[in-house]
């Protein structure tokens, strides 16, 4: 299985509860996606001229001097650091020689891994002015859909309370919302491991969470219908229209979640 998907999690239904050494390693991990994605946001933000392959480049060099590695690169035979993907594509875009144009809505998803514990983030912006203010929109809902999804972790509660909230923000917002991916369990050196965390599903589904879980959230929103297909690089996920996604890794603890990815105060 190439590209992540639910049926990917079929096979794999062990869920490996974390404890402190894998904590303080995954928040390095964290910290250098969250630095690598803020680099990325800024040249988006500043319109260089750089290529796709280029802005791959640069983030994977700031993830090795960080004593770390780029979690995707050669993970199942993707042959990058950072998945790009930029307006109709929605996920695991390969970075190619394209420059950004304006009003381009590019996302950059990418891991990290510091001695075998992995975080993983993803953001999605708008290169220059947009063209539509509903593509604005759509960013501002998916990134709100996976705010709301993470406050609605708790200890106790079934891990089907994510999908419930995140299909209640698409729902709000109207936009079409993919649920044939979503977010999954990591581990040592494998960034996605049971469980499948489902863009859509009801409150009393799925496992308990219990402390030690970490899992990425990752909400998917487009313009018009959820439909996708897989292009003929065996990875590039297309829509029909304009998509957005958004992504953080969480762990649970007794008392709280803390967002190993987040970039707050950079």
């Amino acid at each position: 299985m190439r590209i992540l998907s639910k049926e990917a999690f079929a096979e794999n239904s062990f869920i490996d509860l974390k404890n402190n050494d894998w904590l303080e390693k995954q928040r390095v991990a964290g910290k250098v996606v969250a630095n690598t994605l803020k680099i990325l946001e800024n040249l988006v933000l500043e319109k260089t001229t750089k290529s796709l392959l280029e802005l791959n480049s640069i983030a994977e060099e700031y993830i090795f001097k960080q004593g770390c590695s780029p979690t995707f690169k050669n993970y199942k035979g993707f042959p990058a650091g950072v998945c790009i993907s930029v307006n109709k594509e929605l996920v695991h875009g390969i970075p190619k020689s394209y420059c950004l144009q304006g009003g381009d809505v590019v996302s950059f998803d990418l891991g990290a891994t510091f001695e075998g514990a992995i975080a993983d983030s993803a953001i999605t912006c708008i290169f220059g002015d947009p063209k539509d203010e509903m593509h604005c929109s759509l960013i501002k809902a998916t990134n709100e859909s996976l705010d709301k999804a993470i406050q609605s972790v708790q200890v106790g509660k079934r891990l089907g309370v994510i999908g419930q909230t995140i299909y209640k923000y698409a729902r709000q917002y109207n936009f079409g919302l993919v649920t044939n991916y979503g977010g999954h369990g990591l581990s040592w050196n494998n960034p996605h491991v049971s469980p499948f965390v489902a863009n859509k599903s009801l409150s009393d589904e799925g496992i308990r969470i219990q402390p030690g879980l970490t899992i990425a959230i990752e909400p998917m929103l487009v313009i018009g219908t959820p439909n996708t297909r897989v292009l003929d690089d065996g990875w590039t996920v297309v829509t029909n229209d304009i998509g957005a996604h958004a992504e953080h890794t969480i762990f649970i603890h007794e008392d709280s979640i803390e967002i190993i990815t987040s970039r707050e105060g950079l």
